[in-house]
């Protein structure tokens, strides 16, 4: 069984990514919220691999994982981003990541990535789930939607969301509607930590409903 750190700043998605990994037969044995945080649990650790976002706090993700090579070597590093640029696709393999996969893939293409990367031998050929862009990526949500978004992330109700953006109650609800369609979820709690995942919303202020 393969022994993995998971390192995101996000507690919602890196509770859900937890979940996903422990129920596909792989053993986390650590968490970490920081780059610096990640580096030193995995010189403690020693982890057969390391799933980490790339957006941290102290250090970045880019930075931890070419420090975490240069200092345990052994150990294999995939990389979590919601960018997909092909800079950040260069950089991150020249750090030493092993795989690059993007926010927006299913479970099963992680489960993909890692399953190769562990099977890999060492100086293997780099692993991703979709050839990176030159583009930036882009909010599929609108600047209002974005904004009902970020209220419901603060765990308030359609009414207190309506008086605040003054619109109605149904004008919420058609709005949360149209998220849920676009980010392909059924609920505002789907819709907030797929928001996470994406980087649409950066932080949540107070709790779920």
């Amino acid at each position: 069984m393969a022994r993995l750190v998971l390192v995101e700043d996000h507690v919602l998605v890196r509770q859900s990514i937890r979940a996903f990994l422990e129920g596909a037969g792989f053993e986390v044995i650590g968490e970490a919220s920081t780059g610096t945080e990640a580096v030193q649990m995995v010189m403690n650790l020693q982890p057969d691999l390391v799933i980490m976002d790339i957006h941290l706090p102290e250090l970045s993700g880019i930075e931890a994982a070419r420090q975490i090579r240069q200092r345990s070597p052994s150990v294999r590093v995939i990389a979590l981003t919601a960018y997909n640029e092909k800079a950040y696709q260069r950089a991150l393999f020249e750090a030493g990541a092993d795989g690059f996969v993007l926010k927006t893939a299913e479970f099963s293409e992680l489960l993909n990535v890692i399953q190769k990367v562990i099977a890999s031998g060492q100086g293997a050929p780099k692993i991703m789930v979709q050839e990176a862009s030159d583009s930036n990526p882009s909010s599929p949500l609108t600047e209002r939607e974005l904004e009902v978004l970020s209220c419901a992330a603060r765990g308030w109700p359609n009414k207190k969301i309506a008086i605040h953006l003054e619109i109605s109650d149904r004008t919420v609800q058609v709005h949360l509607h149209a998220i849920y369609q676009k980010l392909n979820v059924t609920n505002r709690t789907e819709a907030v930590l797929r928001a996470l995942t994406l980087g649409i919303v950066q932080t949540m202020e107070g709790g779920l409903e």
